[in-house]
């Protein structure tokens, strides 16, 4: 058998199959070392709620009508667009307004995890103040009932899945000029 030239292919593409076995033969102990190894996948971190302050108690002229369908319950739905905050946690908070068309208004602060689909009451407005509620659970947004109006703002408003960094702007710009029905259930 006669030594390969490298002239003639054979030996060429002998070559090409052996140079990423060449240029590799140092580079994963120094890559290790660096923390870049092909098995090494840092471990998820648990998620952190971030704390968060109670906001200036809604006023008339922040409020913003949304459209939610209420069926028989005869109520209209106003976020309050100085409170409305996207953290950096993936939670949207926001001070709502829910008047009633014959009685009084129940206000709230609230927060929606956009990835979870969940939401939590931090307080509840009274006599123009914040009462903090304490060791408010995360419970599952529902498509019905009294708060149905949380699942259309996750839907329609302040959660978006191919956006999930929009701006307090952009939500403000949906409530606005949007009337509801952005995405499908």
């Amino acid at each position: 058998m006669r030594a390969c030239e490298f002239s003639g292919w054979p030996c060429r593409f002998l070559a090409l199959l052996l140079m990423p076995t060449m240029l590799s033969a140092g580079v994963p102990a120094e890559d290790e070392a660096a923390g870049w190894s092909p098995g090494h996948i840092p471990p998820d971190e648990p998620w952190q709620e971030q704390a968060s302050e109670l906001p200036d108690y809604p006023v008339e002229d922040r409020l913003v009508r949304i459209s939610v369908q209420t069926g028989n319950y005869p109520y209209d739905v106003f976020i309050d667009t100085g409170s409305l905050e996207a953290g950096a946690d993936g939670v949207v908070r926001y001070a709502v307004v829910i008047r009633s068309r014959g009685g009084p208004d129940n206000i709230s602060f609230e927060g929606i995890h956009c990835r979870e689909r969940t939401f939590r009451r931090y307080a509840y407005g009274y006599d123009n103040a914040w009462q903090p509620i304490d060791g408010s659970d995360w419970q599952a947004l529902k498509t019905g009932g009294m708060g149905h109006y949380r699942f259309v703002l996750y839907r329609d408003y302040v959660c978006d899945t191919s956006n999930p960094g929009m701006k307090v702007s952009e939500m403000i710009q949906r409530m606005r000029y949007s009337r509801g029905a952005v995405l499908d259930d």
